[in-house]
């Protein structure tokens, strides 16, 4: 039987807080204004690959974040063989951040399940990012009161999958892994990154694609609505009371 839990850690980008709408809809607009004699789709997978290098360069503290998207976006624009000035590359990654701004909600349910779980066990967001950035976006998606941690790989020093960012969460929320359970969508960074911490994982996998054979017994769930259904699994119990 699985012990009750005394914290939900959740990841942060694509669990709770859509990035993907936010990033589909930032790169369409960039797409339409700078680059509609392309395919979108060929587009968006180019942004996709060079974004990936570039948050890996940031979160190292090798690049400055500005300049990390003034540098992806020189690279799409050179794998599709458009050429752009510097003020050009200026233009691309302000309008980018704007439509990325302007598009930014949470992930449907993501407010109402850690509503729900916050009488129960203390919350944590584990996530690879940059902290001014993800604390912004709990604030303006109304999720910031619930949170009890928010450890980010810039401050720790460590990412996901590095166990040793899921023991800080726990230090921080006081309990052990053997108290605690993670929520995330990626597979490499939140599953493998909860097992080796020893923390009981649960992938969120919206798009329901096929689960990797290690770790094994990990549960899976498909959205984060209706929340009273999530929380048996959540927080261990077989049934949780009002």
């Amino acid at each position: 039987m699985i012990a009750l839990a005394r914290a939900v850690l959740f990841d942060l980008d694509d669990t709770l807080f859509d990035h993907h709408r936010s990033a589909r809809a930032a790169l369409a607009e960039v797409h339409r204004r700078h680059a509609d004699a392309t395919d979108f789709d060929s587009f968006e997978r180019h942004h996709i690959r060079f974004l990936e290098e570039m948050h890996i360069e940031v979160l190292a503290g090798r690049v400055e974040l500005n300049e990390a998207r003034r540098e992806r976006f020189r690279r799409v624009f050179r794998a599709l063989g458009l050429q752009m000035s510097e003020a050009d590359v200026d233009a691309v990654a302000s309008a980018y951040r704007s439509g990325y701004v302007a598009a930014r909600r949470p992930v449907e349910g993501a407010a109402d399940l850690l509503a729900a779980v916050r009488p129960h066990a203390r919350i944590g967001i584990v996530s690879n990012n940059l902290v001014e950035e993800q604390r912004d976006k709990l604030a303006y998606c109304g999720l910031a009161p619930f949170v009890d941690a928010l450890v980010v790989s810039e401050e720790a020093g460590v990412s996901k999958p590095d166990p040793s960012i899921f023991r800080l969460a726990l230090d921080r929320l006081g309990v052990q892994a053997s108290e605690a359970v993670m929520v995330g969508d990626s597979w490499a960074a939140d599953i493998v990154g909860a097992a080796r911490a020893g923390v009981r994982a649960i992938w969120f996998n919206p798009f329901r694609k096929a689960m990797p054979a290690e770790p094994a017994g990990v549960a899976e769930i498909h959205a984060l609505a209706p929340a009273v259904d999530l929380l048996p699994l959540l927080l261990g119990a077989e049934h949780v009371g009002p």
